[in-house]
């Protein structure tokens, strides 16, 4: 192992928020569109804009 590669921190994830449409390096899922052909393409918002989406606990989630 170089001394470059134990000091450099690579970049992290960032997303653009599907409702105000700013970079976020926090993105929250919100939505999934599944796709005929290729991979299903991922909505994210930023941790502001999730809760417009529902993003977070539902009914559904076991709470252990």
């Amino acid at each position: 192992m170089t001394r470059e590669a134990l000091l450099n921190t690579p970049e992290p994830f960032t997303a653009p928020c599907v409702h105000c449409g700013r970079t976020t390096t926090a993105p929250v899922v919100v939505g999934v569109t599944e796709r005929a052909s290729g991979a299903p393409m991922v909505q994210y918002a930023c941790p502001q804009d999730a809760a417009r989406y529902g993003a977070g606990p539902s009914p559904e989630d076991e709470i252990s």
